[in-house]
């Protein structure tokens, strides 16, 4: 499979299971090659991800030097990427699950695209001005949707129940709380 059909696949069944079709998961082959290819999930996350931060600096304004907090905040969040993939390969392993691992972060991987652009779209209403309890409502809506979305999609595509899947993504969230807080934000 070519790396633009392989991504236009992941980003399918992603939608897929943000619609909450189950489907999404069982079309995903589970290789080492598929995993690979969802890597470049990271290049079509930095739009939403960027836009995030700037929105963020319209609301709080821009830092001095915000070049090198941008660089600063694009290699945390690859970083971030990273130390889930590791982590969930040594969870997935330690509970039996490391034959699933690769289908699970190539799932994981194009739902993150996802994600990301719903907590990005949820940041809208904000940025343009909108009533404060209209505004977070938006957030709280769309981030509950993308952490809907990531436990949805452990639970299936590693053939965990609910629970195992919570600490799954209790982890990621971890990592990415972690993250923020070393990138001073």
């Amino acid at each position: 499979m070519s790396v633009v059909s392989s991504i236009t696949t992941g980003l399918r069944n992603a939608l897929n299971l943000a619609r909450g079709r189950p489907e999404g998961v069982a079309l995903v082959p589970s290789d080492h090659g598929t995993a690979v290819h969802s890597f470049w999930a990271i290049a079509l996350c930095l739009p939403p991800v960027l836009s995030m931060r700037l929105l963020d600096w319209l609301a709080s304004g821009v830092p001095p030097h915000a070049a090198v907090a941008l660089a600063r905040y694009l290699i945390l969040f690859v970083l971030g990427w990273l130390l889930f993939v590791v982590a969930s390969h040594h969870m997935a392993k330690t509970i039996g699950r490391e034959k699933d691992w690769p289908r699970f972060i190539a799932i994981w991987s194009y739902c993150s695209v996802i994600e990301n652009c719903l907590i990005a779209v949820g940041g809208i209403p904000g940025a343009i001005g909108a009533p404060p309890v209209l505004d977070e409502a938006c957030q709280l809506i769309t981030l509950g949707w993308a952490f809907w979305l990531e436990w949805y999609s452990i639970g299936l595509s590693l053939r965990v129940g609910a629970l195992t899947a919570t600490v799954f993504l209790a982890v990621d969230i971890a990592i990415g709380v972690a993250m923020a807080l070393a990138g001073g934000g």
